[in-house]
């Protein structure tokens, strides 16, 4: 089992991931904005970071920024995003071993991107 962030600002999405990562044995803190999300990061173990990229009060990049260079974590983080230029957001934060999914997403697709993300993670 797995502690699991989702930032994600859309309350249909959020509670669909939180649902079927709990079904699969993770536990889940939701957060609405990357500011709900730093003092979940700040307050538990987290083994992993599903984040959106567009989110009031504090983005999905800033986030991963402030994790990365402020929290000097380096879990796992699967970003979630519709923009248009997601091949170039990828290219821009894959020096922070970050993954982009695109919106919509298979939530199958998804699962298995954070089980190998998790694996991977164990295995360090």
């Amino acid at each position: 089992m797995a502690k699991i962030v989702i930032a994600e600002d859309d309350a249909h999405v959020i509670r669909l991931m939180a649902m079927w990562l709990t079904r699969s044995g993770h536990e889940v803190f939701e957060a609405r904005n990357g500011n709900e999300a730093k003092e979940h990061l700040q307050e538990n173990e987290i083994d992993l970071l599903v984040t959106d990229v567009n989110m009031p009060h504090c983005d999905g990049i800033e986030l991963i920024q402030w994790l990365r260079n402020e929290r000097k974590s380096n879990i796992p983080v699967i970003t979630l995003s519709a923009r248009c230029d997601q091949a170039k957001l990828g290219e821009n934060l894959s020096s922070l071993n970050v993954t982009v999914h695109p919106k919509p997403f298979s939530p199958s697709r998804l699962n298995a991107e954070i089980q190998e993300k998790l694996a991977a993670a164990h295995t360090q």
